[in-house]
């Protein structure tokens, strides 16, 4: 595990998913993990990678961390963009809002 320094802050550079003994194991075996393991464990709708990366994404927004820096996290080189990802991927605010709107006929 490669041990970088950053604007005087020490920072871990380690996988997210590894071996045993804390090696990188490569994208395609977790590509193909993933549903297997949702599989055993009863769920049926798809399973994938990136749907981590949604999920991280939707939890941080619902925590009310500040979209930038969730823009950040994600990479992205615009917070537009992190904004239209997110009310794409969860939009639950904007149901809430209209759910709770009084319409006027």
């Amino acid at each position: 595990m490669e041990v970088r320094r950053k604007r005087g802050i020490r920072s871990r550079k380690a996988p997210v998913f590894c071996t045993l003994d804390g090696k990188s194991i490569k994208d395609a075996y977790v590509r193909a993990l993933l549903p297997r393991l949702a599989k055993r464990a009863g769920i049926t709708k798809r399973v994938h990678p990136h749907g981590l990366r949604h999920t991280g994404a939707a939890e941080l927004r619902a925590e009310g961390v500040d979209i930038g820096i969730i823009s950040k996290q994600l990479g992205h080189r615009s917070i537009s963009t992190t904004a239209r990802y997110l009310d794409h991927i969860a939009p639950q605010a904007v149901i809430a809002v209209m759910r709770g709107r009084e319409w006027v006929i």
